[in-house]
């Protein structure tokens, strides 16, 4: 999964700093404390109150995120998901005071959703002290974990072999996997962890014990030699990881029953800890139930395993916790990553099937060669990527009627089936006729511009300007007293645009179906380009115009028959990848396209070109083997699990849908749905169509469907 970064940075004066790849925005936080503070009373009493939480969370959401800012976040976000990418949400805090707040909690109320449990938004506190490459050690499985249980006598006692227990318990189908080696230390004495770090090299600390307030400072509290307390600050605590550059990671938690004083001070000695040069830190901000801790150590330890950067993993296990737990309690939120590699690469995490050349014996032969020029298949095909394929005449015809004045072309296709990719290549094809070109990607656009018809008339004038290095005259020509909003956008694109080209201009809209929802925007912007087409037919001006219009879904809006630019034109739809093409694909990625394990992977996830490439990539890359890959593919610890997530979070916020795939993944047979319902369903790529029924499109989505819904 590929990320785009978003970054807060408060500072002591509570100034908001938001830095992301469009740049830097800044505001102001608010936040009434002495409100917060009570809530947060509340909620250290274990009080269970869903409405408790998500108003904690959305008063932290608007102090964090005032208007300039969440509108920066939102496009962010927007942006990445129209290419498949996660949000990777990073938060600095200079104050100590709003440090200690829990920001876990922080909930979007638009899309009702808490960003530490959302898959798509990958949240961590930053410490602006950066990892370097050079520094992040290859760690081959198993990860050595060594498993600290302090319990001094004159501190309140732990069930020291309950806790041993319980974490071994959690990882055991692990360790019996070969994915962890754990040591455990019951007599945690300076003397005794010494020993056990020199003994050989570990990847993770794991700490179980107290931590105590005393003077002002916190403090963790090992065991003195005549068992009592032994009271460690940051400062010591972090000598006993000096130098050691296998460590990547330190877990602090307390057990069920701990002080609230104990989190606090865990919470507090992890970003002190990271300064001092430990990778990644995860403290518990609040004691969890027993059960909740045995499920973070299963999730956590088998993410990190798998090689998912600390930040993604850490961000499933808190998913994982609020599917079982449930978003009324504060479980969800307790685990906090401080980490200092904006990347989360924190352990280089060497495949076990590298290391032993016997496990791959019965898995598809691997041209090593090739992998130099291998592509992870991220957004559209590079133009000179020799993994794009051609579909069964679908290009020349594109090509051939991009040659014909005033034509018109509808791509339609599911998300991710590579309706962009070919839209770059009939691009490609214009520039080589010495055709203009702009393409405008409607997927990204705020949602202030087009539920207002002038606002994004103005805003696609403006736009089609700057793409072709033109002035903007938008401001000047629009005549509001005499024309209609229709009218200035057309007498614009003649007098501003084509008359000033004198050249066949291509004009590519990308995800049009955005625009589908807002009626008073989508009839007459339709309407206009259809009579755009109409004019070329007889206009020498419109006659260089070239539209090429892309959606996901059927057109489910009522639009007039012959104002519709939908029912005019060369009609194309992307269908998937037949046999054939699976198994040229699988010779580009250096994989015997005869072996059995390919089929197997065409059933499980059909002929979708994305699907099909992120496994060949994966496989090819040595990071699993087809086999893992068909195992774990509907779990959370597939590959697809981050694909599935996305969808999920589609669903979930609409519950007709919901209801409406229930029936169709558990069914043997076509199911009948409601026409809106199946071009929703369809556009998400989920389904297929046979006449007017519908079936999940590939075994996976059947599967992983049938078990969440």
């Amino acid at each position: 999964m590929n990320y785009q970064d978003f970054q807060i940075l408060v500072n002591e004066n509570q100034r908001i700093r938001a830095s992301s790849s469009q740049g830097e925005v800044s505001g102001e936080l608010s936040l009434d404390m002495d409100r917060t503070k009570q809530t947060l009373r509340l909620i250290d009493h274990q009080v269970k109150d869903g409405e408790l939480l998500k108003g904690l969370g959305y008063e932290l959401y608007q102090a964090l995120f005032p208007n300039q800012i969440n509108a920066r976040f939102q496009a962010t976000i927007a942006g990445a998901q129209a290419n498949n990418h996660s949000v990777r949400l990073r938060l600095i805090f200079e104050s100590p005071e709003l440090a200690a707040l829990p920001w876990e909690f922080l909930y979007d109320k638009q899309t009702n959703t808490f960003l530490g449990n959302n898959t798509q938004t990958v949240l961590s506190r930053y410490i602006d002290v950066p990892l370097q490459k050079r520094d992040i050690k290859a760690a081959s499985l198993p990860l050595k974990v060594l498993l600290v249980i302090s319990s001094p006598t004159n501190l309140a006692k732990l069930d020291v072999a309950g806790e041993e227990q319980l974490i071994r318990e959690a990882l055991s189908k692990h360790i019996e996997a070969g994915d962890i080696e754990l040591d455990v230390l019951q007599e945690a004495t300076i003397r005794n962890i010494n020993q056990k770090l020199r003994e050989k090299p570990h990847n993770v600390f794991h700490f179980i014990g107290h931590g105590n307030f005393k003077d002002n400072k916190g403090y963790i509290a090992l065991v003195d030699g005549d068992g009592t307390a032994n009271l460690l600050d940051d400062e010591r605590f972090a000598n006993f990881f000096l130098g050691d550059n296998n460590l990547g990671l330190v877990i602090l938690n307390s057990c069920q029953g701990a002080t609230v004083s104990a989190n606090q001070v865990f919470a507090g000695t992890a970003p002190n800890l990271v300064r001092r040069g430990i990778p990644a830190v995860v403290a518990m901000q609040y004691s969890i139930l027993d059960a909740t801790a045995k499920l973070f150590a299963d999730e956590f330890y088998r993410t990190l395993a798998l090689g998912y950067p600390v930040d993604a993993a850490i961000q499933s296990t808190r998913n994982a916790i609020s599917m079982e737990v449930g978003l009324d309690r504060r479980d969800f939120a307790t685990p906090v990553l401080y980490m200092r590699a904006s990347d989360g690469i924190i352990l280089d995490v060497i495949p076990k099937k590298l290391l032993d050349p016997q496990s791959l014996s019965n898995e598809p032969r691997i041209n090593h060669v090739s992998m130099q020029s291998l592509e992870y298949p991220d957004g559209s095909v590079p133009l000179d990527s020799p993994f794009y394929l051609e579909r069964d005449g679908i290009e020349s015809l594109c090509y051939q009627t991009l040659l014909q004045s005033a034509s018109l072309m509808r791509i339609k296709a599911p998300k991710l089936m590579g309706k962009t990719s070919l839209l770059r290549r009939i691009i490609a094809q214009g520039v080589k006729q010495n055709y203009q070109r702009v393409y405008l990607d409607l997927g990204g656009v705020n949602k202030q511009v087009i539920t207002n018809l002038d606002n994004f008339l103005r805003w696609f004038c403006s736009k089609v300007s700057l793409e072709l290095d033109l002035d903007n005259q938008v401001d000047n020509a629009w005549n509001t007293k005499f024309l209609g909003s229709n009218d200035n956008c057309t007498a614009y694109l003649k007098k501003y645009i084509l008359n000033q080209i004198n050249s066949p201009l291509v004009l590519v809209l990308d995800e049009v179906d955005r625009l589908f929802p807002y009626s008073e925007v989508v009839s007459d912007f339709f309407g206009m380009l259809r009579s755009w087409h109409e004019k070329g037919k007889d206009t020498e001006v419109w006659k260089q115009l070239r539209l090429v219009l892309a959606h996901s879904t059927e057109v489910y809006i009522p639009l007039d028959y012959h104002q519709s630019p939908f029912n005019a034109g060369v009609p194309v739809e992307l269908e998937e990848f037949n046999q054939q093409q699976v198994k040229d694909l699988a010779t580009k990625h250096g994989i015997n396209s005869q072996d059995s394990l390919l089929a197997e992977l065409r059933t499980m996830v059909g002929g979708h070109p994305y699907l099909l490439r992120l496994a060949m990539y994966d496989v090819a890359t040595g990071k699993t083997t087809f086999k893992d890959l068909l195992e774990s593919a509907t779990t959370e610890a597939g590959i697809y699990s981050n694909h599935l997530r996305y969808l999920l979070e589609i669903l979930r916020s609409a519950p007709d849908l919901v209801q409406a795939l229930k029936q169709v993944v558990n069914s043997t047979m076509g199911v009948e749905l409601d026409s809106m319902q199946i071009y929703k369903l369809h556009s998400l790529g989920l389904v297929q169509r046979q006449n007017n029924h519908v079936t999940p499109r590939c075994q996976l989505y059947r599967e992983y469907f049938r078990r969440v819904l």
